[in-house]
């Protein structure tokens, strides 16, 4: 008998180049949204991303990357924001992390402090 594996969104948080990666199939667990919201909660640690309209203040474009369908968002402020609430990341590496889909709330959340955050050289 096969095991069923659970899918779990995940992002990659690179330091080193200012950027999230949005993978693939969580922007098409969040129904392949045109625009999205990053929402960072300091007191439990998390980092959401919220399907938003074109015409919200903090909205972000999807732009898919040609090659992998990823979309990549680059923000210092938001690595700054998001060093300060894991000083013990190394701000030179990357930071695979997987989440959660809220369907109700057509948003993905991750959990800065997730045992199985992976480090990626």
């Amino acid at each position: 008998m096969e095991e069923s594996t659970v899918f779990r969104p995940s992002i990659v948080v690179d330091m080193k180049k200012n950027r999230i990666r949005i993978h693939k199939n969580t922007l098409h667990a969040l129904g392949d949204p045109g625009f999205v919201m990053l929402i960072i909660n300091p007191e439990e640690h998390t980092l959401g991303i919220k399907c938003s309209m074109q015409d919200e203040k903090r909205a972000h474009r999807v732009r898919k990357s040609t090659v992998k369908k990823d979309c990549e968002l680059y923000s210092k402020s938001l690595m700054y924001a998001l060093h300060e609430l894991c000083p013990e990341w190394n701000g030179r590496k990357s930071y695979r992390i997987e989440g959660e889909i809220i369907s109700g709330e057509h948003m993905a959340v991750f959990s800065m402090e997730d045992p199985s955050c992976q480090v990626i050289e």
